[in-house]
């Protein structure tokens, strides 16, 4: 791989990232490490992920866009929904506009949730809710998460590729991180 950029950081660890197609790897300030070698080491995860993402750019050209006036009900009757199922519920709920995420769950509890999940369909905003509320037992996205995440919704693994091809539709600016 020859295009890339190396982006210095105050970080621990080196990391690559796929921005708008364009690699980027983020070393610590005082690394001096050989990046080409990294990246070789890396090279077959890399191309499954520029593969994927042509996939999802092409599922992308193809998406509806909603409009939900009514976002923040739809979303309370989901978490509604969920808390009977997983006996928990967040301390709070709020919307924000946010630039990479579609939710969050903060360490107290509280939930945020992107206004522009207005513009997804239903099940995907149902998909995020559980995402978010999952957080609520499990705050990381290990192996117990995903099993939990997978018994309230076996669908997650396509649900996760629409959110990436909804995030290339609506604002064209998409991460996945190694």
């Amino acid at each position: 791989m020859k295009n890339y950029l190396v982006i210095k950081r105050k970080v621990k660890y080196l990391r690559l990232e796929i921005r708008e197609f364009n690699l980027r790897v983020i070393v610590p300030e005082g690394f001096s490490g050989d990046v080409e070698k990294v990246i070789e080491r890396h090279k077959r995860w890399l191309e499954k992920k520029f593969a994927l993402l042509n996939e999802i750019k092409s599922l992308s050209e193809g998406l509806e866009i909603y409009n939900h006036e009514n976002l923040e009900e739809i979303v309370d009757g989901y978490i509604d929904e969920i808390s009977q199922i997983l006996k928990v519920r967040p301390k709070e709920v709020s919307f924000r506009n946010m630039k990479v995420r579609w939710g969050s769950c903060t360490s107290d509890g509280r939930l945020i949730f992107n206004k522009k999940l207005k513009f997804l369909p239903k099940e995907l905003i149902r998909y995020v809710a559980i995402h978010e509320m999952c957080h609520l037992l499990v705050r990381n996205h290990k192996k117990e998460f995903w099993q939990l995440v997978e018994k309230l919704c076996p669908e997650f693994k396509n649900y996760q590729k629409l959110l990436v091809g909804y995030k290339m539709r609506l604002e064209n600016n998409f991460k996945l991180s190694y």
